[in-house]
């Protein structure tokens, strides 16, 4: 072997030793109970989940907090390897992002109203009406989706939704203030916020609908520069832990 190829062969190596050595970044965003920040440290059961698949696949990791637009503008731009946990697909998002296997299954919306507005809500017989009524003023979390099916749905609604920008705790208070009439919410999203002995006071009535379509599936969602190589070692991580996929 020429010493030209041996200098190219050894500097290879070096540089895939360093590679794998740099922590992958993890970006989530503050989503209790699944995935938030206590003490300076993340936290959450999808947390604590992702971090047994990573330690599974052997990855290295630094996690940051950070606001699901930015994570989504950071996915695109590709500029580094960077992951986020329990994204939802979606062909806008999969345009830009790889994405693992399932990681978390969601139990179905629930809609929080006012209570002014909610025995009117509850006397609708499909939840696809109260998107088509008129007289309701929805609210949404921008920069978030609710998955395909209602997504949809609130894009065709009457009055356009008002949107929060800091989160569900602020759509929350939106709709107690009554600036508008409704929201949808994940269940484990209000089982947290029932926590909170202020919220507990305010005029807010959750109904929930039979045919509210299925709960989605979230995800490992990565930019493009997070190989295919390390991308098949979280699935393999994924398939050997199936409680993935419970709660």
């Amino acid at each position: 072997m020429s010493r030209r190829a041996l200098f190219v062969l050894l500097t290879t190596g070096l540089s895939g030793v360093a590679q794998s050595q740099t922590p992958l970044t993890i970006e989530y965003r503050d989503k209790p109970p699944y995935t938030y920040t206590v003490a300076g440290k993340p936290t959450g059961f999808l947390m604590e989940r992702t971090a047994r698949l990573l330690r599974r696949a052997g990855i290295d990791a630094r996690f940051a907090e950070v606001p699901v637009r930015r994570t989504l503008m950071n996915l695109q731009a590709n500029t580094t390897a960077v992951c986020s946990p329990g994204l939802y697909k979606t062909p806008e998002r999969e345009s830009f992002a790889r994405y693992s296997l399932p990681i978390h299954r969601d139990r179905p919306h629930t809609v929080l109203a006012h209570a002014s507005v909610a025995p009117q809500i509850r006397r609708l017989p499909r939840v696809s009406r109260l998107f088509s009524e008129p007289q309701f003023q929805p609210g949404l979390v921008d920069g978030v989706s609710y998955g395909a099916q209602l997504d949809q749905w609130l894009a065709a609604t009457p009055k356009p939704a008002l949107r929060a920008h800091l989160g569900p705790l602020q759509l929350v208070r939106m709709v107690a203030a009554h600036r508008v009439d409704y929201m949808l919410i994940d269940q484990e999203d209000l089982n947290w916020l029932r926590k909170d002995p202020e919220l507990s006071e305010l005029p807010l009535v959750h109904v929930d609908f039979p045919d509210m379509p299925r709960g989605e599936l979230r995800y490992i969602a990565c930019s493009q520069q997070v190989t295919p190589q390390m991308l098949e070692r979280i699935n393999q991580a994924i398939r050997e832990l199936p409680e993935s996929l419970s709660d």
